[in-house]
């Protein structure tokens, strides 16, 4: 069965409007658990920005990809990365402060897409094992750095 790669990218960012979405308005939300216990000066209006450029980079990587196809495929599969490691970090953080971590329960819809990515495209033969290792370290560098700058922030706010 042959299924073009960048549908699962535009599932990808469906999954990640979804995600949005409960990060907004699951529990007390992701700005409030964010202002709890990382950053008490984390507000909506950040969070809307960071996620619209988000959204805006994720479908310009697509759309360079499904014009250009090749070694572009390494961007949008990158933000895939980051997003498939990030749903594991809400299941870290729900265990850590023993709380729902907003994005938490649409996380695994990134699990199940990037699943398809590797049954439908990786084994297929349609994604090269050198940019599927490359988008892999990039995205999980890139979710390490944006979670690991609040843990900094964290371990900062309890300093001073």
């Amino acid at each position: 069965m042959s299924i073009p790669l960048d549908i699962f990218f535009w599932a990808m960012e469906s999954a990640y409007v979804i995600h949005c979405l409960d990060e907004a308005f699951a529990g007390e939300g992701f700005v409030n658990m964010i202002k709890k216990h990382f950053w008490p000066d984390f507000n909506e209006k950040m969070f809307f920005w960071f996620n619209t450029m988000l959204h805006a980079v994720n479908a310009a990587s697509i759309i360079l990809f499904e014009t250009f196809g090749g070694p572009w495929v390494i961007l949008p599969l990158s933000i895939s990365w980051l997003f498939v490691t990030n749903g594991f970090w809400h299941v870290l953080g729900a265990a850590k402060f023993k709380e729902y971590s907003p994005g938490l329960a649409t996380s695994p819809l990134y699990w199940i897409v990037m699943y398809l990515i590797v049954r439908y495209s990786l084994m297929q033969g349609e994604i090269l094992l050198l940019d599927f290792i490359v988008s892999t370290i990039i995205g999980t560098v890139i979710t390490i750095i944006m979670i690991g700058s609040l843990f900094i922030r964290r371990h900062h706010k309890k300093q001073s």
